[in-house]
């Protein structure tokens, strides 16, 4: 219902906008790409595969319709890994939106609406501190517990005024002055699935810079699901949790923790279709030490079952990366994966030679 009602009011500002406005052209559009290539060498349980391969491509175009409207069309490119297209170069929607600027309140400075298939608001905040999403996506996205992007409507807004242009240059993450929060309200299945029940998912972040003028870099955050798996026995999805994060020009690091029960793919369950209780946590840190643009990487991921103590997820990444002036990059990456239950029985580690291409 909540979704409808937003809907019903884009379509009525829509109504509003000045016939000029409706002679848009492709000219009109921004344009960008980006492309994740990569030479995989993986050994799982004791068998060895390699290829060249597409992890991902986006492409995207945005465009303002008015002075407070916008929209962004971002494709998304990879492979078909199941059914008769399998193998196949695959092209769907990852974000389609129409984005509504508002008015200033008070210290909540550039709100903003969007409605669509939209990011949701932790993974779209943790990729804007961990620029590395060609190595490996996040945390709960790459563990199936949250997504990046879904069909719903969310209100987002700094904290502040923007912070100054030399502090900018080695703050990768948005925000105010003193922070900024962003809350929505989902499907809960993510953008590549259809809904598969009647609840919705609401999720919700906000983010404080404690230190906000002797250290800009240093933020807090809290974040939060809740609502229903996304399969017809609906069971439940929520999830609480928090992080730490530091950016300079020197290094940035993220250590963040999480306690809930299920995923909002309602894929964690028992036989029972119970939600599984688990809890986890993730550091990530990229340290620059050299007067050149390479980077050194570490990742350590952990997801534990809360009620046996047993490892579901235990994964490490390290790697050399080399960013080009516009952030394309090289890695030089390796993981090691372990995983139980209920994600499986198995172990693998993987060499790879990562390009990342962006224009």
């Amino acid at each position: 219902m909540i979704i409808r009602i937003f809907c019903l009011l884009t379509a009525f500002l829509f109504l509003f906008i000045p016939v000029t406005y409706g002679q848009i052209n492709v000219n009109d559009f921004g344009f960008s790409g980006q492309f994740f290539l990569s030479y995989d060498h993986i050994s799982t349980e004791g068998e060895v595969s390699n290829e060249f391969i597409l992890k991902r491509g986006y492409i995207t175009f945005r465009g303002d319709i008015h002075e407070r409207i916008s929209v962004r069309f971002t494709q998304d490119v990879t492979i078909d890994q199941e059914g008769d297209g399998e193998g196949d170069i695959e092209l769907r929607l990852k974000y389609a939106l129409v984005n509504l600027t508002l008015n200033d309140l008070s210290i909540i400075r550039n709100p903003r609406a969007e409605v669509g298939v939209i990011s949701r608001p932790w993974v779209d905040f943790e990729q804007s501190i961990n620029d590395f999403r060609s190595q490996e996506s996040m945390f709960l996205d790459n563990n199936k517990i949250l997504v990046s992007a879904d069909y719903g409507v969310s209100l987002s807004a700094d904290l502040g005024d923007a912070l100054g242009e030399e502090e900018r240059e080695s703050i990768g993450s948005d925000g105010g002055r003193y922070g900024s929060f962003h809350f929505g309200v989902y499907n809960g299945g993510g953008y590549s699935a259809l809904e598969k029940n009647r609840n919705k998912v609401v999720e919700g972040r906000l983010t404080l810079r404690p230190l906000p003028y002797a250290l800009p870099g240093l933020q807090t955050s809290f974040f939060g699901s809740y609502g229903r798996g996304n399969i017809p026995e609906s069971p439940d999805f929520t999830l609480t949790g928090s992080g730490i994060s530091y950016e300079s020009s020197r290094w940035t690091t993220l250590l963040q923790g999480f306690w809930g029960e299920g995923d909002s793919a309602g894929l964690l369950v028992d036989e029972d279709m119970v939600a599984l209780p688990i809890y986890g946590w993730s550091f990530f840190h990229e340290l620059k030490p050299f007067s050149i643009p390479v980077s050194l990487l570490g990742r350590y991921d952990n997801i534990t079952h809360r009620e046996s103590g047993e490892l579901a997820v235990q994964e490490f990444l390290g790697g050399v990366a080399y960013t080009f002036p516009n952030s394309s990059k090289i890695i030089l990456s390796y993981k090691n994966r372990e995983d139980g239950v209920p994600f499986g029985d198995a172990g693998s580690h993987a060499f790879s030679v990562i390009t990342e291409i962006r224009f």
